[in-house]
């Protein structure tokens, strides 16, 4: 057995095929038999049948049952003209769309079923996908594009979002508030100028931040409300200068007791203090005072 699985290698690789290029399909196959197969082939070459698709059932199809006929049916024809052009095309648009509205990719995997590494290989590289899974994620992107279009409608009218909250609520997730480019860029600057802003400028930078949230998604600032979990809130900028401060204030203690540490078995081996294992201890503890 073991001379016949060396001479199949052998035959591999005498084929043209690279080494790196054998050890990634052996790679997919064990991780596809240990997940039972679910993900068959969906990082291949793109080449492949249709064959297991029929077991492909994602959550988001399930979801085109609550809309109305005409809904539905408006949706679909969507999917299908955006299946008749370039996935890398639509690929970047669905990414773009996602980035401009502090979509996580978390979002689109509950919804759509689809592997994550899988998804973000297809947004960022264009990595090939079947039909019915790039179906599953055309009917997320304009399913989510209608409902942030009705979130803004509504906000515009002074309507609340609570049928959306008690959907999200229905199904036992809640969307996580995210910080996006547009705020991040107005808090660093804030906090180069004051560290521990009071009560009233962190307010101000609430509406600065808020109305540079409506802008980036291309709405008026008098419908902030349709921004929903990423709206963002006076405890929200208090918590993220609190953490800026505490993680700050943590860098500047390892910076002094760094040299002092243990000194004399520094003097005895001086690589012991920036040894691997102290590197990865360091960004592990930055990266929690930094949550």
């Amino acid at each position: 057995m073991v001379l016949q699985k060396k001479q199949l290698i052998w035959a591999l690789l005498e084929s043209g095929l690279s080494r790196d290029v054998l050890v990634q399909a052996m790679g997919e196959l064990e991780r596809n038999r240990a997940g039972g197969g679910t993900e068959r082939g969906e990082r291949g070459d793109g080449e492949s049948s249709e064959e297991g698709e029929m077991d492909f059932h994602p959550p988001i199809f399930r979801e085109l049952e609550k809309l109305s006929p005409e809904d539905a049916s408006k949706l679909r024809v969507e999917v299908d003209r955006l299946l008749q052009e370039d996935p890398w095309h639509v690929a970047k648009m669905v990414k773009s769309y996602m980035q401009q509205h502090n979509l996580p990719q978390r979002e689109v995997v509950e919804s759509t079923g689809l592997n994550q590494s899988h998804l973000s290989q297809h947004l960022n590289k264009g990595t090939p996908m079947k039909n019915q899974k790039r179906a599953a994620l055309y009917t997320w992107y304009v399913k989510k594009q209608c409902e942030i279009s009705q979130q803004f409608t509504n906000a515009k009218h002074g309507l609340a979002a609570a049928e959306d909250q008690g959907e999200d609520t229905k199904k036992g997730r809640r969307n996580r508030f995210k910080w996006g480019p547009a705020s991040l860029q107005i808090l660093f600057h804030a906090y180069e100028r004051q560290k521990n802003p009071s009560k009233e400028e962190r307010e101000g930078l609430v509406e600065e931040c808020n109305r540079a949230e409506c802008l980036q998604r291309g709405v008026s600032p008098s419908q902030l409300a349709g921004l929903g979990s990423n709206l963002v809130t006076e405890v929200r900028v208090y918590n993220w200068f609190a953490n800026r401060r505490k993680e700050e204030a943590f860098r500047h203690k390892l910076a002094l007791d760094t040299p002092f540490t243990n000194p004399s078995a520094s003097s005895s081996n001086p690589t012991l203090a920036a040894s691997p294992e102290h590197g990865k201890n360091l960004n592990k503890e930055l990266a929690t005072a930094a949550v």
